[in-house]
């Protein structure tokens, strides 16, 4: 999911950056596509946060801890 987020966040980057200028005032693609990378950057940063939790304090499907191999034994 990241790296589809990822690409997306780069290819809005480039649409950016190589935006025609001047902007004018009641240009409306371009602020949409600036509010479309702030939505991808706070999901990615959510995805990244998530992703950084250490094992033991994610939670399994069925509403339990998940057990990893050592806590089996």
């Amino acid at each position: 999911m990241s790296a589809y987020l990822e690409r997306r966040l780069a290819k809005l980057n480039a649409e950016i950056r190589t935006y025609p200028g001047p902007i004018a005032r009641c240009d409306q693609h371009l602020p949409a596509l600036l509010e479309e990378r702030a939505k991808l950057r706070a999901e990615l940063e959510s995805i990244q946060q998530h992703e950084s939790c250490p094992p033991e304090a994610r939670w399994g499907h069925d509403g339990g801890r998940q057990i990893n191999e050592k806590e089996r034994e």
